[in-house]
């Protein structure tokens, strides 16, 4: 799952000003009749149980019922589809599969739109702070508010008299992930602004805010006036590289690979050149650092696999060992799918010509999802690998991705978005939706954060430093 800065703007602007734009005016201010709308829920439904072949592995079928019934049921009156999209949403993050969404259709937006997104608008004042979740508490990672006393780091301990706690859980069941894993929730609150967005799709006319802040001696209260600010526009900002790696210590004794995503430019020529240096100058440990990297294709992924195997490696679970777990082999989609699937569909992962040996240290957090979660799967297999961090984002042994695809909502206008091929790994005796745990758990505190401090990082230093020490 990934959210773009465009659905942020569109609610960002949301239905608090006057819009010019076109697109945007529809989907935010347009009323649609409930029957109407109910027919895009129930091709919603109906299209979930005819192709998602996981559909009920976290959730039983008279749950999802339930819950798309209640859905129905709630409107009873013309709303618009923004509204709409905010009540599919609780209702799709309960079946557990992260790569599963409900979105805006960004190829409608018109030069208008485009336009209109560029120009400063009335901000929600949710938006005047950026946030830090941790656990279950909530800090101010951001100030832009007209108070320049309020520091980073402050506690919010409430919003409007609900506690932070209680927003934090809230918010959450209207976040998408696999099974019941929250790392990966609080990931995209942490470092995809989805704090404040959720917040704004619950509460779009709450101004002004009550806001009760904590800081290391006393307890205010202050009032969020909504104030203008400038639209967001990510034109000309400059991503960083999808690959980066040097050598940490000055004996090159520790090699550095950060894989940002699996999504790489169309010129990518691969690993090869990393490794080759890596060969050239022979350092005893490496530090792949997948923390943040939502994935991406999956080749790509199995590429770095080829480059550390020992032995030739299957990357996913074939159709026998399908078969003899009953939950999974039970599904007549699954069957099928099983059945019918070709033994030359499960390529196996051969070694490359040069695959380093030496210690392995890959640094995982609740943003290592989908195929870098899987990465991380068949890594901790290997002997010679040390996971540091805390779980993974995505699932440790099933995710449904493959082919997506998408249906337009045709009232609403909304997409539907969903993978229709499952892929199995790790193991599937135990299926208990979590992402794969680290072997050396690390936990940031908020006084960690604020200092800028890589926890994993520094614990993977120390551990080589101490071997080092015991082998002299």
């Amino acid at each position: 799952m990934k959210f773009s800065a465009l659905i942020f703007l569109v609610l960002f602007f949301g239905t608090t000003v006057d819009l010019n734009a076109q697109h945007l005016d529809q989907m935010s201010k347009q009323l649609y009749p409930p029957s109407d709308l109910k027919k895009d829920i129930d091709l919603v439904q109906a299209t979930l149980e005819r192709e998602h072949p996981n559909l009920y592995l976290y959730i039983p079928k008279k749950a999802l019922d339930y819950k798309f019934d209640s859905l129905r049921k709630t409107i009873d009156k013309p709303i618009t589809p923004i509204a709409l999209y905010i009540k599919l949403q609780r209702v799709i993050s309960s079946i557990g599969d992260g790569h599963l969404t409900v979105e805006l259709d960004y190829s409608k937006l018109t030069p208008q739109d485009i336009a209109f997104l560029k120009k400063p608008s009335l901000q929600h004042p949710i938006y005047q702070f950026g946030y830090y979740v941790n656990g279950k508490r909530l800090f101010i990672a951001k100030n832009l508010s007209a108070d320049s006393t309020i520091k980073r780091g402050t506690e919010i301990l409430s919003i409007n008299e609900v506690p932070a706690t209680k927003l934090i859980d809230n918010l959450n069941s209207y976040i998408t992930g696999d099974g019941y894993n929250t790392t990966y929730k609080r990931y995209l609150m942490n470092n995809a602004g989805l704090f404040a967005e959720r917040y704004r799709f619950l509460f779009p006319e709450k101004a002004p805010l009550n806001i009760l802040l904590k800081s290391s001696r006393n307890s205010r209260e202050i009032k969020l006036e909504a104030r203008q600010e400038k639209g967001f526009d990510s034109i000309g900002i400059k991503l960083p590289p999808t690959t980066e790696y040097r050598m940490l210590t000055a004996d090159q004794n520790v090699a550095y690979l950060k894989l940002r995503t699996f999504y790489n430019e169309p010129n990518f020529v691969g690993y090869e050149g990393i490794f080759a240096d890596i060969e050239k100058h022979k350092p005893k440990n490496l530090v792949i650092d997948l923390r943040g990297n939502t994935g991406g294709e999956l080749i790509w992924a199995a590429r770095i696999y080829s480059h550390l195997l020992d032995i030739p490696r299957y990357f996913f679970r074939l159709p026998d060992e399908i078969k003899q777990q009953k939950k999974l082999y039970d599904n007549p989609k699954i069957r099928n799918w099983v059945d019918n699937r070709p033994m030359s569909d499960y390529q196996m992962i051969q070694p490359y010509s040069f695959t380093f040996k030496g210690k392995i240290y890959v640094l995982i957090d609740g943003g290592s999802f989908s195929s870098s979660s899987l990465l991380v799967a068949n890594l901790k297999n290997l002997k010679n690998v040390t996971l540091v961090g805390e779980e993974t984002g995505g699932s440790k042994n099933i995710f449904t991705a493959g082919v997506h695809k998408s249906v337009v909502l045709p009232h609403s206008q909304l997409l539907l978005k969903y993978g229709n091929i499952p892929a199995y790994f790790g193991d599937l005796s135990h299926i208990d939706g979590r992402g794969v745990m680290p072997d050396v758990p690390i936990t940031y505190q908020i006084e960690d954060y604020l200092a800028g401090k890589d926890l994993e990082l520094e614990w993977v230093l120390k551990d080589i430093e101490k071997t080092v020490n015991l082998n002299n």
